[in-house]
């Protein structure tokens, strides 16, 4: 029976939705039971991880919110700037000396006062919750605070990473008078799934889909093992079933490992003991997103051209700003999933990666969002040089959706006029505009069309929409001084 809409739980989550992937699966989770859930705010917390090469603990926030912008859209949750639902946290840990309030933190404060009592679901670091008690410490009588974190009680000290990055976020928390439920992390990595499991058991929704797009190239980029551990859906779990859950109420002092940390006698937390079968939490969860009503979301369209995956030339020339091809690969991937959707088109206009016959390089294709259309640049002409049916065979079994020699006209409607897309600029259309690259000094605009190899363009992919203003300015404003003929 479903929960009455007017008594849903009201509740916060607090994540750091790109340090990996499990908080997508806890987000999607609960955006899925919106029939128990009402959920005010999604405030972003900080990280810093090796594999994710943010330069700042704002990279990491500004990641994230991209990240959850992406999942709104696969949940088909409505959000503007006018009624913002996600919020930007803090730019730094406490225990690193950060003190300052933010977007997040003043969220959680006004939410707190307006309701009589709010739970606040934390994913990562207690870090945005203990700022918001610094600024205004009487909510905590009206905060409850589920907290994925902290190891097994017995450990001399814990380790996990919610814990130990920010322990004195930590400690101020346990400090204050929040009812506090903690999900310890030892728990939590029973929460195991593979791929071919989990491929057997969605049914084709947006979100699914995308989970599973998620699960696939973090395995194949950073695990290759096969399975993953999700460990963050279990506080949500917890939420919706806590009858099949046993928890103890305990001393706040068993887990504050430093004995200098003052606790009051009679504070108690709550710590979750035992758990369900780890079947019954993954049914669950399964049926949530299976069940999940998103609309059908219309495909956006990309362009892009000249990656050069693998290509060692280019570091050797100085011709990218990347000290090996490792990082350039690294961060080519990571600038073209930061924008393009897993159902999402790509046209590449030529260049993919470098001169190796092996074809190593189109590899990369597996690790890229959206349906990749490969229109062959000079790269590709010198690999397969005669037997291009060979060659596109090669390239569509490794996941390319569609690989064309020379150059083709797009549909009219994609960008409102008839377009040509060919990899060399001396290609050009003469009967509209073109778009095009191959020529990395060549002016961004041309009096026959339009630049899009990815080094003009923070070596990211264009949508359609950003394209459409560059070719109705070449086509209708551009006068003669615009164009230099270099």
């Amino acid at each position: 029976m479903e929960k009455d809409i007017n008594k849903r739980l009201k509740i916060i989550i607090d994540s750091d939705v790109a340090n990996e992937i499990d908080d997508q699966f806890a987000i999607a989770y609960a955006f899925s039971r919106q029939d128990f859930f009402e959920i005010m705010a999604v405030t972003i917390a900080p990280f810093s991880v090796s594999w994710q090469n943010t330069l700042s603990y704002k990279d990491s926030l500004i990641d994230s919110r991209n990240e959850l912008y992406r999942l709104f859209r696969y949940l088909g949750v409505k959000h503007t700037q006018e009624k913002p639902l996600a919020f930007m946290g803090c730019e730094g840990f406490l225990s690193s000396g950060y003190n300052k309030t933010n977007p997040a933190v003043e969220r959680i404060i006004e939410l707190a006062k307006k309701n009589k009592s709010i739970t606040i679901v934390c994913l990562g670091t207690l870090t945005n919750i203990a700022m918001a008690l610094r600024v205004e410490p009487k909510i905590a009588s009206k905060i409850k605070v589920v907290w994925l974190g902290t190891d097994n009680l017995v450990l001399d000290e814990f380790k996990d990473a919610n814990y130990r990055k920010d322990v004195k976020a930590f400690s101020e928390v346990v400090q204050s008078e929040i009812d506090l439920t903690i999900f310890p992390s030892y728990l939590a990595r029973t929460f195991v799934t593979s791929t071919h499991e989990f491929s057997k058991n969605i049914k084709g929704t947006q979100i699914a889909k995308y989970l599973y797009s998620l699960l696939t190239r973090f395995i194949f980029i950073k695990e290759g093992l096969g399975i993953k551990t999700i460990h963050d859906i279990g506080p949500v779990a917890y939420l919706l079933n806590k009858k099949d859950f046993i928890v103890k109420k305990i001393p706040a002092s068993y887990i504050v490992k430093n004995k200098n940390i003052k606790i009051a006698e009679d504070r108690k937390i709550n710590y979750i003991a035992t758990l369900p079968k780890n079947s019954a939490v993954w049914i669950d969860f399964l049926k949530a997103i299976n069940s999940n009503r998103t609309a059908y979301i219309k495909p956006q369209v990309w362009f892009t051209s000249d990656t050069h995956f693998n290509c060692e030339s280019k570091i050797t020339r100085h011709q990218v700003p990347f000290e090996s091809v490792e990082e350039m690969n690294n961060e080519l991937i990571k600038r073209w999933n930061s924008v393009v959707a897993p159902n999402d088109i790509v046209y590449h206009l030529g260049d993919f990666g470098d001169l190796d016959s092996s074809l190593k390089q189109y590899e990369i294709v597996r690790k890229l969002n959206g349906k990749v259309i490969l229109i062959c640049g000079n790269y590709e002409e010198t690999i397969f040089k005669r037997n291009f049916d060979q060659f596109k065979e090669k390239l569509l079994n490794l996941g390319f959706a569609d690989v064309i020699r020379g150059g083709i006209y797009l549909d009219e409607k994609v960008l409102g006029q008839k377009i040509y897309l060919t990899h060399k600029p001396t290609n050009h259309a003469k009967d509209c505009i073109s778009l095009f690259g191959h020529v990395h000094t060549l002016s961004l605009v041309k009096k026959f069309g339009f630049n899009v190899a990815s080094p003009y363009h923070y070596f990211t992919p264009i949508e359609a929409k950003t394209v459409r203003r560059y070719v109705d300015f070449v086509k209708h404003y551009a006068d003669e001084d615009v164009f230099t003929e270099n």
